[in-house]
């Protein structure tokens, strides 16, 4: 049913949302069904509406244009955020009795990967509008010492994205790995790295991996290396030690974003509707 809702709201409902009215007698265990098969593609939904109380602090980045599709009939609604669309689900008064009637609406959702910039900013900049990050003074790093020392050269992105950022970690969820860093030390860790990703080779054998970010949910976050041309090493990720590595193959600031923003990536973080953060450890 949502599929079809999606497929159906295309460029020409942009200004204006989809609604779909279900029947009163609505099985409710059918209903529950709705709720969570979007859960599995978006993770925790926002409470917009309940009991007639319309949240008043939802803005365009948090589902808005579900809640512009209703007035005063409007009972309860809870939104996702899904790809390119708010998806919501929720119950209107039917006249003036006591009566309501179960809705799904689906409305446009601008791409939060470009924060309202133009299509000509760099991931970087798009990173940084995101998470509210703002550059400042901090620990400068010598990138020829440390490329000498690694034995390789690193993506260009990486290096802008820690020269702007510095040590610290996305949405409490991507710690980034950064030269020199006391705890997570990029050079250190890829010394150590051949018995966490046994049987697949490690940096600095041919096409190893080399990890760049780690997590407290014990995700591990590298490149495979290989390509000649650093900028073009692909992503990869693992949910644990014993899990395969998913491959992404798209730059380290673009994948971030993604990963924040995203829902079609799967992780945590592009699944909740509030803003996202860094949390520096140099400040």
């Amino acid at each position: 049913m949502v599929q079809n809702l999606l497929d159906g709201h295309g460029p020409e409902h942009r200004e204006q949302a989809t609604v779909l009215q279900l029947p009163e007698e609505t099985d409710p265990d059918e209903f529950a069904e709705l709720v969570s098969v979007l859960g599995e593609w978006s993770g925790r939904p926002r409470s917009l509406a309940m009991d007639r109380f319309v949240d008043p602090t939802v803005t365009r980045k948090s589902g808005l244009a579900l809640l512009e599709a209703f007035g005063d009939e409007l009972v309860e609604l809870a939104g996702w955020g899904y790809r390119a669309h708010w998806i919501g689900l929720g119950r209107i008064a039917i006249g003036g009795g006591p009566g309501t009637r179960p809705v799904v609406v689906v409305a446009n959702r601008p791409d939060p990967a470009w924060a309202g910039l133009p299509a000509t900013s760099s991931w970087v900049e798009r990173l940084c509008a995101i998470t509210g990050w703002k550059p400042g003074e901090g620990p400068v790093v010598d990138w020829q010492a440390t490329e000498t020392a690694l034995g390789a050269t690193l993506p260009k992105e990486y290096k802008e994205i820690v020269d702007v950022f510095g040590s610290g970690s996305f949405d409490g969820y991507v710690d980034l790995l950064v030269p020199n860093d006391r705890d997570l030390d990029l050079i250190a860790w890829s010394r150590t790295a051949a018995d966490r990703f046994a049987p697949r080779p490690s940096f600095p054998a041919p096409h190893g991996l080399l990890q760049w970010g780690s997590s407290e949910q014990e995700i591990d976050f590298a490149w495979q290396t290989g390509a000649a041309d650093p900028s073009d090493w692909p992503v990869l990720v693992r949910a644990d030690r014993y899990d395969e590595w998913q491959r992404f193959d798209c730059s380290l600031g673009e994948f971030l974003v993604r990963l924040l923003t995203d829902t079609s990536f799967g992780f945590e973080p592009s699944s909740l509707l509030e803003s996202h953060f860094f949390d520096s450890w140099d400040r």
